[in-house]
This record gives C-alpha cells, sequence and structure tokens, in this order.
C-alpha cells in the first residue's frame, strides 16, 4: 500500500508540475494570494453514531492570472483563468459522535481551475475544481476507533467543485462566496472507506499584485488561431489498479462475534484491470465527447462468493446470476483540454455484468458496486512526440462511491 500512495502522490505532482509549466510565462505581478473560511455538511447523514454533521475548513493560496499578453489560445478561450495552489485544513476532529468514535482534522494540499462566464467591471461569475491530496493522521482502528469507517487510510484524494461569485472592491482587492461540493476518498486502497461527501459555501478574500482592469481579460471579436486536429479521434486504453471488497468487510463485521470465522474473511487489495476503446469527436480546442466500450476484469470472484454466503446465506448465492470475472461497459465519454492536459469524464452502464447478490440486499449493507452503471473522474496527460501517447489517472465508482483508483496509458489514433 505505501508503495500505491508514492505513486499517488508523485503522480499528483507531475500533474500539478505540468499544468504550471504549460499555463503561461509567470509574471510575479499577475501573482495573486487568497484565504477562505468554508463550512461544509456530509450530505448522506448515514452514520448513526454522528451527533453534528457540519465542519469548517480554512485555506490559504497563491495563483496566478493569465495573461492576454502571453497569447494563448486555451487560456483566451477558457477566458483567462486562475490557477491556484493552496492549502487547507477541514476540521473533522470537531464532530460530535455519540460513543467514544473520533476523527481528526484533514490537511490538503490541492490545485483549483477557476473560469470566469461572467465578467463585468464590479462582479464576475464562475465555476471552479479542484484536484488534491490529504493527509489524515487517525484512522480506523477495530479496537481503539470502531467507530471511525469513514477514513482508514493516511493518504487519500481530494476533488471538489462548484460555482463562485465574487466582486472588485478597489484595485487589488476582491471578495467573493462560493456553493461545492467536496469528497474526500482513498480510491478503496483499504477498507473500511465509506469517504466523505459534503456540500457547503465559503467566503473568500484575495489579493493582487497588480491593478485589476476587467477589460484586459475580455476575449474580444478576434480569436487567436487554435493549433489542433479537428474530428473524430481513436484510443485504445490499458489500465489497471487495486481495490478492497466492500463484500469482504460486510463479512468481516457479519462474523464479529465469532473469531474463528473472522480468521476466514481475508481483507486485501484485489487486483483489477481494464481494456477500453473510445471514439471521441473533437469539435473545439477544448472539449471532446464521444463513447466508451470498456472490458473490466476483476480478480476476486472467490473471494466475492465465499463473502456472500457469510453476509446473504447460501440460499441467495444459489439463486443469484453468478460471478464472472468480466464485466462489459458503455460510458459517455466527455474530455476537456488544457495544453496536453485532460479532464477525463466517463458515465455507463453494463450490458453484461454478474457480481454475485444483488439488488435491494447488497444497497441495505452499502454495497453500492453491484449495481447497472459507474462513472469515471481523472486526469490524461498527453504526449504528441511520443506518438500521442497518454497517461493517467482516474477514481471508478458507483453512486459517488469508489471501486478503485485506476492508472492508464493509451494512445490516440
Amino acid at each position: 500500500m505505501k508503495s500505491i500512495t508514492r505513486i499517488v502522490i508523485a503522480i499528483s505532482l507531475l500533474f500539478a508540475f505540468q499544468m504550471q509549466a504549460q499555463a503561461q510565462k509567470l509574471r510575479a505581478k499577475d501573482m495573486m494570494f487568497t484565504a477562505q473560511g468554508w463550512y461544509g455538511t456530509d450530505i448522506e447523514r448515514t452514520r448513526p453514531n454522528l451527533k453534528t454533521f457540519g465542519y469548517m475548513t480554512y485555506e490559504a493560496g497563491v495563483g496566478f492570472q493569465t495573461n492576454p499578453l502571453d497569447s494563448s489560445a486555451f487560456a483566451q478561450r477558457f477566458s483567462y483563468p486562475i490557477i491556484n495552489v493552496g492549502f487547507s485544513l477541514a476540521r473533522m476532529g470537531n464532530f460530535k459522535f455519540h460513543d467514544q468514535t473520533k476523527l481528526s482534522d484533514l490537511y490538503s494540499l490541492f490545485g483549483s481551475f477557476e473560469r470566469t462566464l461572467l465578467r463585468r467591471k464590479y462582479i464576475s461569475l464562475g465555476y471552479l475544481m479542484d484536484f488534491g491530496i490529504t493527509y489524515n493522521p487517525d484512522r480506523y482502528d477495530p479496537v481503539n476507533n470502531p467507530g471511525n469507517n469513514w477514513l482508514s487510510s493516511p493518504v487519500m484524494a481530494y476533488f471538489g467543485a462548484g460555482a463562485f461569485m465574487k466582486f472588485n472592491i478597489g484595485k487589488r482587492w476582491e471578495v467573493g462566496a462560493n456553493a461545492m461540493f467536496r469528497h474526500y476518498s482513498n480510491g478503496r486502497l483499504a477498507l473500511p472507506n465509506e469517504a466523505l461527501n459534503a456540500m457547503g459555501g465559503g467566503l473568500f478574500a484575495r489579493y493582487r499584485l497588480d491593478d485589476y482592469d476587467h477589460k484586459k481579460y475580455l476575449k474580444g471579436e478576434e480569436l487567436i488561431k487554435a493549433d489542433y486536429k479537428r474530428g473524430m479521434q481513436y484510443m485504445i486504453v490499458l489500465g489497471g489498479g487495486a481495490h478492497t471488497c466492500m463484500a469482504e468487510w460486510n463479512a468481516y463485521v457479519e462474523e464479529e462475534n465469532d473469531p474463528e470465522k473472522k480468521k476466514e474473511v481475508k481483507l486485501k487489495a484485489h487486483p483489477k484491470f481494464s481494456l477500453s476503446f473510445d471514439a471521441l469527436y473533437r469539435y473545439d480546442l477544448r472539449y471532446a465527447s464521444g463513447l466508451s466500450l470498456d472490458v473490466f476484469y476483476s480478480s476476486n470472484m472467490k473471494e466475492l462468493e465465499a463473502s456472500d454466503r457469510i453476509v446473504y446465506g447460501d440460499e441467495a448465492v444459489d439463486n443469484c446470476p453468478g460471478y464472472s470475472p468480466i464485466s462489459i461497459g458503455i460510458a459517455l465519454v466527455h474530455e476537456v483540454y488544457w495544453h496536453n492536459l485532460a479532464v477525463h469524464i466517463a458515465v455507463g452502464a453494463y450490458p453484461y455484468r454478474h457480481k454475485g447478490v444483488n439488488g435491494e440486499a447488497a444497497k441495505e449493507k452499502g454495497d453500492r458496486e453491484r449495481g447497472w452503471h459507474y462513472e469515471k473522474a481523472g486526469l490524461r496527460y498527453y504526449f504528441p512526440k511520443f506518438g500521442d501517447t497518454f497517461l493517467g489517472f482516474a477514481i471508478k465508482s458507483h453512486s459517488i462511491k469508489a471501486e478503485y483508483l485506476e492508472f492508464s496509458a493509451g494512445i490516440r489514433l
């Protein structure tokens, strides 16, 4: 697990470096400093031992405003976005419980992309996205902290998305507010991992090192020439990762009072693999959309069946559709480009999938990964000088509950 954690950190830092390197020239006068207070609440509210659901997050960051002087077609078409690097402290340690459960504060390092959709002299509206890594000091412990089934890894992924409104006060100061969805998860590298999904809002203040003039950042009528290939593009993608099985965790919990049977339950990470064929139409410098045919391979069918017999009984297992290591999915795919970096999003359904006991029985146990649909969200970096090959990573999930963290390599034909 430690080696996987190091890989996640290394890839995250690589993508952050590439985004900064490709953003535009860094000028001191384009820099800015931001401070924010944000209040969020757990949107699922399914923790029976929890008294309070809200928490504060405090953030500080440094960023820069992309500049029209650099003549970037990407920056112009994204309305000269602001790119930030920030640090946040989420006060999870302030949650109150009915028992002895405890959470610790979470520490995150993240990058954010802030795009303005409406820009006026005194007010701006737009959206923002965060990607980062989180350190979690206090984790699940079956003896000392058994109620903390949310967060069980020292390193987790953080993702945020939302909308903002900000006001210019003076030439260098601006204040604003945002509404965001935020997600913390370890990508099912370890269990338990109920994760945390929160909605909330924040107030922020920002100081620029140069005077701000909104007219400077209007796109104007003449667009900078964009060098990209419009039309169909086809991709072949190989992916792999590690997955801890929710069914095995349910079996572990089921045998809590039977030490001998509990020894038979193996809580470990199982390899997962995928092969995808993407067909996307690139209709803009920034966007491409299309379809993907996904073939997934799971290596833990024997363990899954054994766990289901413990949790649901022999009759339910004998009458279920069966256990196949192969699943086939068809997904709608969308990519958003910033130079050679792409945000990759897919929403799909399974025409073929047999993963044992399904339906309401699995849902009651919190096992969402047996459903008929799935989502993938992540980043890809393309290497045009190496035949348009690319590297990437993504979280595959079901109903926003992570199944596994997938690392991928592929080629764009």
